[in-house]
């Protein structure tokens, strides 16, 4: 059993790093766009500055209809969030399932959300030599299957085609497409259309990975415009801040932006994961996404020893131990622009 204190930490803690180091880190430990923040949505940011004085729009209504014209959905059908995070709360506490399944290793939060609501949890475990794809045969009747797919930390689909999972036999479906964006063909993987017409299926999105937004906190969630009404009878008002709400609504727009981000990231996902597999004692599994999941094979150095080892060198990577069906062999990398990536390799090289 995983140390329960240290089981819902996540990567990204730099404010951590800083008070312990004078000098920069490099954060690989991050999944965000390596590009930054869209130099016209900084400028947005700015004249927006303004709207500070006012309440947000509760209903983030220019968001959400944003975000129906990209999509070619309804407004019925989107919700917005703090944050894709808030919204797997959101969920949970609106439907309070008794029988909840989740695969894993997987995202934390589903566990973390699902124990507060008081459902039991079973887990399904992915597999290291099934490429941690998920086994349908191990899902039986619950009231609520969780799925991030693309899987986070695995990087990969974990499962072929949308025809797999509309037979399972779960009351509802929450798929986490957090890193849909970075999906070459994600049309044929998006479950965007079957979650607004069947209350089976749920999608969750975010725009602050692929638009490099964490710190603004913008996700949202698409689904059956009646459980949309469910969702909004238990979302806490204001959840949006008016800064995240002009920014995403934007950001949208952005259509030369999301292609040099699509380009780059495939690039060096390429470069990172042959790179690595030249590396003697790592193993990187292939990915589909902005980051690798990746394995030590040197028995004597520990997922932990290397984060220190590499944080010495200024560089701060996702120590994986904490992920339920991995160990402490286990190590998680952002994809970054060339010159970090090419940085990164040096410092592998050097500490393994």
């Amino acid at each position: 059993m995983k140390n329960m204190e240290n089981l819902y930490q996540h990567g990204g803690n730099i404010y951590e790093i800083k008070q312990r180091r004078k000098t920069p880190v490099l954060d690989f430990s991050a999944n965000i766009n390596p590009l930054g923040i869209p130099p016209r949505i900084k400028k947005l940011l700015n004249k927006q500055l303004k709207d500070l004085v006012h309440y947000p729009d509760p209903r983030a209504f220019r968001l959400v209809a944003a975000l129906a014209r990209y999509w070619k959905i309804k407004e019925e059908n989107v919700l917005v969030g703090n944050g894709s995070t808030e919204l797997i709360y959101l969920i949970l506490n609106a439907f309070r399932p008794d029988k909840v399944i989740l695969p894993v290793p997987s995202f934390t939060e589903y566990e973390r959300a699902a124990r507060i609501s008081g459902s039991q949890v079973r887990f399904i475990h992915m597999l290291e030599g099934e490429g941690f794809c998920l086994n349908l045969d191990h899902i039986n009747n619950c009231d609520m299957l969780f799925m991030c797919n693309p899987n986070n930390p695995t990087g990969n689909l974990i499962v072929k085609t949308r025809a797999d999972i509309e037979n399972i036999p779960a009351k509802r479906i929450v798929i986490d497409e957090a890193f849909m964006d970075y999906v070459h063909n994600e049309q044929a993987h998006t479950f965007i259309a079957q979650a607004t017409r069947s209350k089976k299926f749920i999608v969750l999105r975010t725009l602050t990975k692929f638009f490099a937004l964490p710190g603004l906190r913008v996700g949202y969630v698409i689904a059956h415009e009646d459980n949309i009404k469910v969702f909004k009878r238990y979302q806490m008002p204001w959840s949006v801040n008016v800064l995240a709400q002009a920014a995403a609504e934007h950001v949208l727009n952005e259509d030369t932006f999301i292609q040099r981000s699509k380009q780059l990231i495939e690039r060096e996902r390429v470069f990172l994961y042959e790179s690595l597999g030249r590396i003697k004692g790592l193993k990187p599994y292939p990915s589909v996404t902005n980051f690798l999941l990746i394995k030590i094979e040197d028995e004597w150095i520990t997922s932990t020893c290397l984060k220190k080892r590499l944080l010495k060198k200024g560089i701060l990577i996702r120590d994986c131990v904490n992920f339920r069906g991995l160990d402490r062999q286990f190590i998680r990398v952002a994809v970054r622009s060339h010159k970090e990536n090419i940085r990164l390799m040096r410092a592998l090289e050097e500490c393994v």
